[in-house]
């Protein structure tokens, strides 16, 4: 699937400074004299006016959704029509080789497995850029802690495991705790430092399908309940941003992944944590594994195996081959 956005959702990327400072700046530092610029997922065409405005002799912007229609006025009136070509379309629809001395787009969602982002910066590096052209982003990492989501009873257990109408609905549950959710924490809601989970190189990355394990561990005593993943993008060297609790807030929200159950955590204890996300169909399916060793052994005492394709069972036609829990577990 393809998100599509309204203007006013365009508009307020816009407005996200941290990030149109770090974009801006990046394409400042990368437009020369004459050169080409692809703006792929251009939206209303911000990151295509910016190139003109720095130099750039033509401009390709590549947008799917209606959107970018205003594009077309917004050239004219900053003076650029004669610069910008737009191609209402998919960027695979491009058949231009190698025409790119810069590439720049903004494809995420809260992370940057998100939808065919990653096919597609592959496929315009690829095809598109020149040899030695530069793409933006450049790399992005997402971070993951433990946290105490606020709302977890809400979210996860009610009206799963109690309800005030004396019925059993525990068959939910695990469709409940079998998802991920975009919410903002604080700063106070983390339970461990955060960890690079996984690292994506524009440049380098071959694959959308990513593996990443970490180990967290308790800072304090107290309730764990989830993970929470965040985005640090890096537009280009020394030019970032991040959607983290403790950074200025962004257009984007944070992803929450809850445990199957709330564990209280002494400090030093950890919990191994090992993240897959495989693209399917145009949307990830994820898939957490955690144990929980306790401070001072090597043990593991509980041990969880969660997946974000528990809730597609659900479908009419699948609903008489819905797995039990068990077996849901070992195809993790």
């Amino acid at each position: 699937m393809t998100t599509g956005y309204s203007v006013s959702q365009y508009g307020n990327m816009i407005a996200c400074k941290p990030r149109m400072d770090a974009y801006a700046e990046a394409l400042r530092r990368a437009v020369t004299p004459g050169c080409t610029v692809i703006d792929i997922g251009a939206g209303t065409g911000m990151f295509a006016l910016l190139a003109c405005k720095f130099g750039a002799e033509r401009v390709i912007a590549i947008e799917p959704a209606d959107a970018v229609q205003l594009l077309r006025i917004s050239a004219r009136d900053n003076g650029f029509a004669d610069r910008i070509t737009v191609l209402q379309d998919l960027s695979t629809a491009f058949t231009e080789a190698n025409v790119a001395d810069v590439i720049v787009a903004d494809l995420r969602g809260c992370l940057p497995l998100f939808e065919n982002h990653i096919p597609i910066m592959i496929d315009a590096r690829e095809r598109m850029l020149k040899p030695g052209g530069i793409l933006m982003p450049h790399r992005d990492t997402i971070r993951a802690a433990l946290c105490c989501h606020p709302d977890y009873t809400e979210l996860c257990e009610e009206p799963w495991l109690r309800n005030d109408y004396g019925v059993n609905l525990s068959a939910g549950h695990r469709f409940a705790v079998n998802r991920f959710l975009r919410t903002i924490l604080k700063p106070s809601d983390l339970r461990s430092a955060a960890h690079d989970l996984l690292v994506i190189d524009y440049g380098t990355v071959t694959s959308p399908d990513f593996t990443g394990s970490i180990v967290l561990e308790a800072c304090e005593a107290g309730t764990v309940n989830g993970f929470l993943l965040w985005l640090d993008a890096e537009i280009a060297p020394g030019l970032r941003y991040s959607n983290a609790p403790d950074e200025p807030p962004l257009v984007y929200e944070t992803c929450y992944f809850p445990l199957e159950c709330a564990l209280d955590l002494a400090v030093g204890d950890r919990i191994e944590l090992t993240m897959t996300a495989r693209l399917g169909d145009g949307d990830y399916l994820w898939t957490w594994a955690s144990n929980l060793i306790r401070a001072g052994t090597n043990t593991v005492e509980r041990a969880f195996r969660q997946n974000s394709f528990v809730e597609s069972a659900l479908a009419a036609r699948r609903l008489r081959a819905l797995p039990k829990d068990d077996d849901v577990a070992a195809s993790t």
